[in-house]
């Protein structure tokens, strides 16, 4: 059918963006698409499309239309929207297929999340990474974040009548940009999540800031500037991650002029190491003497908040506690 339009949602539409499509997609939002029109009537309709599973995900494939549309037997998970959507939240793809934008794919699907694996995705697409549970080991990182904190936040208050929005009005006030893999967001949110969320309310820092280096420093470590994991510019404070491969010899070399570089630009900076994370009491240890640099003073929890952080840890560390770091990767870095 000529003109026909079809809106991709929800999951398949975050599995379109993990697949780390080229920045001009993000540049091209429809303006004028306020009320969803021209939806396909038939699965005939739906099958000229070519939907392809490596683009959006496995079928049934997320699909936004209108109260009155037509719902064909397909390959189709419709969603009713009733509302007006927002301005510049559908990107157009290609004959007719438009995606939901980064943003607005961030509200539909915190309708069904919890409050950890909200915050989680939204760091994500505040991040240059994408989450490996489906994706190829080229998927991995991205050199742009598909949306901002600031960004999602204000859009997010500004919004209205979308079925998502109490949770990611919740979340979003948290939210940072700039994490490069999941392990990065995970340190992040225990760290500086309130204590009613299970965190241990830290200062925001900076994450994987640019710092340039002089001639010197360039060249003991070969390139013209270094991004510190987690940066508190103010107290010269620097979090390292350490995942596994930086066990290796060579990598430990290299860690170690990374950290005198550092050092020499003026920053303290600590290691944190993968088991440390994943151990309660080795991670506690550490976020004290994090608050402590800080010149932060971390309050008891009360029973409520002990159970918030029992819960955070399981939600965000037990997803990652038996997955495997695909050969040549660093997504945990």
């Amino acid at each position: 059918m000529k003109d026909t339009r079809l809106y991709i949602s929800h999951n398949s539409a975050l599995y379109f963006w993990r697949t780390n499509p080229p920045q001009y997609v993000l540049e091209g939002a429809d303006r004028d698409i306020r009320v969803l029109r021209c939806c396909p009537t038939t699965a005939q309709d739906i099958k000229a499309f070519a939907l392809s599973e490596a683009e959006f995900g496995p079928h049934p494939i997320d699909a936004l239309v209108p109260p009155e549309a037509p719902r064909p037997r397909s390959i189709l998970r419709y969603h009713i929207q009733k509302a007006q959507l927002p301005r510049h939240s559908l990107y157009p793809l290609r004959d007719g297929i438009h995606v939901a934008s980064p943003e607005l794919c961030f509200v539909q699907l915190c309708k069904s999340l919890s409050f950890a694996k909200a915050a989680e995705l939204g760091m994500e697409l505040c991040g240059t990474y994408a989450s490996r549970e489906e994706m190829a080991d080229d998927g991995a990182k991205r050199d742009y974040q598909l949306a901002k904190a600031s960004s999602l936040q204000r859009k997010t208050n500004a919004w209205q009548e979308l079925h998502g929005l109490r949770l990611a009005r919740r979340v979003s006030p948290y939210l940072a940009n700039g994490a490069a893999s999941p392990m990065e967001t995970v340190t992040y949110l225990l760290l500086c999540l309130p204590q009613q969320y299970g965190g241990y309310n830290l200062p925001k820092p900076e994450l994987n800031p640019e710092l340039k280096l002089d001639r010197e420093e360039q060249f003991l470590l070969r390139t013209t500037s270094v991004k510190p994991d987690l940066l508190w510019r103010k107290r010269g404070f620097i979090i390292e991650y350490d995942g596994e491969y930086h066990d290796d010899p060579a990598q430990a070399a290299h860690d170690n002029k990374r950290r005198i570089v550092l050092e020499t630009l003026g920053y303290h900076v600590e290691t944190l190491k993968k088991q440390d994370v994943f151990d309660p009491i080795a991670f506690d240890g550490f976020a004290t003497m994090v608050a402590k640099r800080l010149g932060k003073r971390i309050r008891p929890l009360s029973l409520k908040q002990q159970y918030a952080r029992e819960e955070l840890r399981e939600s965000l560390l037990v997803p990652l506690r038996n997955k495997r770091t695909p050969r040549g990767s660093t997504w945990d870095d």
